[in-house]
């Protein structure tokens, strides 16, 4: 007797496994039952079927059922595998547990997986709250990346809702290429007071990635571009209550680069600020942050910030093109910090903030922060542009460099510009003792 099907039932604690291969051809299909009960671990369920029919086949996470996420789900074993949450995978409140584990859903060197729900009501829920607590009393708590994508290629996650990440939502790192995030939703919201903590929407450090279609509620940043990333995509993206759409940090021990980054179509709604690039300087300690052609372009903001656009929290070592167009039809404004070494020239940092603003922009220079000139500072970039000096541009005492330079600022061949204090408390320092 030829069987046209079979199927396949494994014990796992009380969650049964159904396959069926060979129906008219079809892809391989294992529907997850769950145990439905708290302490009760679905994760050797689903790895299960991974195993079973994650070759070229399907995995059905059923609507209806909460499965529970007691240890990290690992997709080893799927190949071109559809992996289809209609249900809800459910993060355990076990925080001693997860204390330093890496990630709840691990995807490590897979090549073709699509992880999406067709209906729209997948959800993927981190149960952050007992792990805020945890990490507001020990800042050492060690939280896990709710999905982390570490190597591997043609991945995509779509058509999902992801909430209460216990740290970051999303992470892709590790050499991964061609990975594409859409249609997704993520949101992690204080609750009874309790503050989500470094839920950052998007974490890319790697080539080829795509996010388009996405909403992000969180009080992080919504995307950061971190070391290594390199040709991604953001579009048709909105942030809510985040720190924006930002590359970095960067630098901080090693030496460190970003490019090609194109983010268009975002609306930033009560963030803290919209776009940026937060780097550490080439100071001792520090390595040198190269970030080269990243465009951010058509940004709305609502609620709109003292920050719209801001380079760099700390000194820029190398730094080759920032653009920051349509803010809502504001003046795209570039904030430049000091990094506050005498040994440090801050002539780059100013210089990239012209080249990025200076195009009927605001180049801000702030209060309370001495900038070392080390080199000559040109203005060159700069169009129809404003830049306000709060703080003090202050002349190096290197008389031998200075020897023969015909001046510290120049101001050449520029079209209409405003160099200014608006408080009255801006200063140019000439060093004049030691020439």
């Amino acid at each position: 007797m030829v069987k046209s099907h079979f199927a396949a039932f494994f014990a796992l604690a009380t969650s049964v496994l159904l396959a069926h291969g060979n129906l008219l051809g079809k892809r391989a299909t294992c529907t997850v039952a769950s145990a439905q009960s708290v302490s009760v671990d679905d994760v050797p369920a689903i790895e299960a079927a991974i195993k079973s029919c994650g070759n070229g086949g399907v995995i059905i996470i059923p609507a209806g059922y909460t499965y529970q996420i007691r240890t990290t789900l690992d997709f080893t074993g799927c190949v071109n595998c559809e992996v289809q949450i209609e249900g809800t995978l459910k993060l355990s409140s076990d925080t001693a547990f997860w204390n330093g584990v890496r990630a709840v859903m691990l995807l490590a060197n897979i090549n073709g997986a699509i992880i999406h729900s067709k209906t729209g009501s997948g959800v993927v829920d981190g149960n952050g709250v007992p792990f805020w607590i945890e990490f507001a009393a020990d800042s050492s708590f060690a939280r896990p990346t709710l999905v982390y994508i570490t190597g591997g290629s043609n991945i995509v996650v779509e058509n999902l809702y992801f909430k209460n990440a216990p740290n970051v939502f999303h992470s892709v790192t590790g050499g991964a290429t061609d990975v594409v995030y859409r249609g997704l939703r993520l949101n992690a919201e204080v609750y009874d007071d309790v503050i989500p903590k470094n839920t950052d929407g998007f974490d890319v450090g790697a080539s080829y990635v795509t996010i388009s279609n996405v909403t992000v509620n969180n009080q992080d940043d919504c995307v950061a571009f971190k070391p290594n990333a390199n040709y991604v995509t953001v579009t048709d993206i909105t942030c809510t209550g985040s720190h924006g759409l930002s590359v970095g940090s960067l630098a901080k021990g090693s030496n460190d680069i970003v490019q090609n980054i194109y983010v268009d179509r975002a609306t930033m709604i009560d963030s803290a600020k919209a776009t940026g690039i937060k780097l550490y300087d080439g100071t001792s300690g520090h390595g040198v942050a190269t970030v080269r052609n990243v465009t951010y372009n058509n940004i709305v903001v609502k609620n709109f910030m003292t920050k719209p656009c801001l380079v760099a929290y700390f000194t820029v070592a190398t730094f080759a093109l920032l653009t920051c167009a349509n803010l809502l039809d504001k003046r795209a404004t570039c904030i430049v910090p000091s990094g506050q070494s005498v040994s440090v020239d801050h002539v780059p940092a100013i210089k990239a903030a012209i080249q990025s603003c200076g195009n009927d922009g605001v180049i801000v220079i702030p209060a309370g922060y001495t900038y070392q000139i080390r080199s000559p500072l040109d203005s060159a970039g700069c169009i129809n542009c404003e830049v306000q000096i709060e703080g003090t541009l202050k002349l190096s005492s290197d008389t031998a460099y200075w020897d023969g330079v015909r001046a510290a600022i120049t101001v050449t061949n520029i079209n209409s510009a405003t160099i200014h204090s608006k408080t009255g408390s801006g200063v140019i320092d000439g060093n004049g003792v030691p020439f």
